[in-house]
């Protein structure tokens, strides 16, 4: 009987003690796929929201991270847009709330005459009139995780605000937001004249946004600025939320290498009689190590494919969950 095969039929005659370690194995693949998932998610999603914003620079309060932004004076915006280099700015004030039945959703306060309303397309409904409107603009998926529809009311903190659009942001942290005036949303949050982010566009042609970014920093103390398509490789927030998630992956990892030599370990010690008697038939001892061998990677193989299946399931399911939506 070739090697291969009798390998697997050793594996076929313990089918429980099979089972349960390619499922524990199993399990722990899948959690790292799903947390390395989550991070390269979160990632992406923000490079994404920069380009469908058509942001080149984001500008924020020196000190803390992009995750955990320190509110700061939107009157500095005007010496922001006076920089040479700078041909828009925007304000944006960006809160992480509880909205009704959802635990955690962005919803984004845009400066009224700010190119960041001239990044969405309406779906549905339409865009508040002016800067005053006590009114608010669902994301697509913001609308579906709310069930929401134009002309529904929706509860921020205590206030009720009346859904008048559906947009499409083009991306995913668009979409999974609430969107209203800036100035509504400072005054609701008692932030008045208070920003999270000036999002700036600098002047066609210009090459080189770093230049354009000292040049911020120079005239503006106190401000930090980062350029939009490396926000996401240089942000600490994130890098610290990846590094966590790679710390949990290789605990995980190490957990499953013990667990396989574990098996194996038992496995061998009670097959002694098994193995003694296939050196008694002519067995070299190479051989006999080379199938306990082929056996952990016959588990580990299948394993594998298990962890990729339900780490993908996984990421799919909290994909839809209301508390992980956009």
């Amino acid at each position: 009987m070739p090697l291969l095969q009798f390998t697997l039929k050793n594996l076929s005659r313990r089918r429980t003690r099979t089972v349960l370690t390619v499922m524990g194995i199993g399990v722990g693949i899948g959690a790292v796929v799903a947390l390395l998932g989550l991070a390269w998610g979160l990632e992406e999603s923000w490079d994404d929201a920069m380009k469908a914003r058509q942001t080149d620079l984001v500008v924020r309060k020196a000190g803390g991270n992009f995750l955990i932004a320190q509110p700061f004076e939107e009157s500095l915006g005007e010496k922001i847009s006076r920089t040479p280099g700078v041909a828009a700015t925007a304000g944006l004030l960006v809160e992480a709330l509880s909205i009704e039945e959802v635990p955690v959703m962005v919803v984004s306060g845009r400066q009224w005459d700010s190119y960041l309303w001239e990044t969405v397309d309406l779906v549905e409904g339409r865009l508040p009139e002016d800067g005053n409107e006590h009114v608010v603009v669902l994301g697509k998926l913001a609308a579906e995780s709310l069930k929401k529809k134009p002309g529904d009311m929706v509860t921020i903190e205590v206030e009720e605000f009346q859904v008048v659009g559906i947009v499409d942001g083009h991306a995913v942290v668009e979409n999974g937001s609430i969107m209203l005036s800036l100035s509504v949303l400072q005054d609701l949050m008692q932030k008045k004249d208070m920003v999270s982010f000036f999002n700036v566009r600098v002047t066609p042609g210009a090459k080189d946004h770093a230049v354009v970014a000292r040049a911020i920093e120079s005239g503006v103390p106190g401000c930090q600025v980062e350029i939009a398509a490396d926000l996401s490789g240089n942000n600490q927030g994130l890098q610290i939320f990846e590094a966590m998630n790679y710390g949990t992956s290789a605990i995980a990892l190490l957990v499953g290498t013990f667990g396989v030599m574990n098996t194996m370990f038992m496995s061998v010690f009670e097959r002694t009689r098994e193995i003694g008697i296939l050196i008694a038939l002519g067995w070299r001892r190479s051989r006999i190590l080379l199938m306990i061998l082929w056996e952990s990677i016959a588990l580990c193989v299948a394993a594998g494919v298990l962890g990729v299946v339900f780490g993908v399931v996984l990421l799919k399911v909290l994909a839809i969950t209301p508390w992980m939506n956009g």
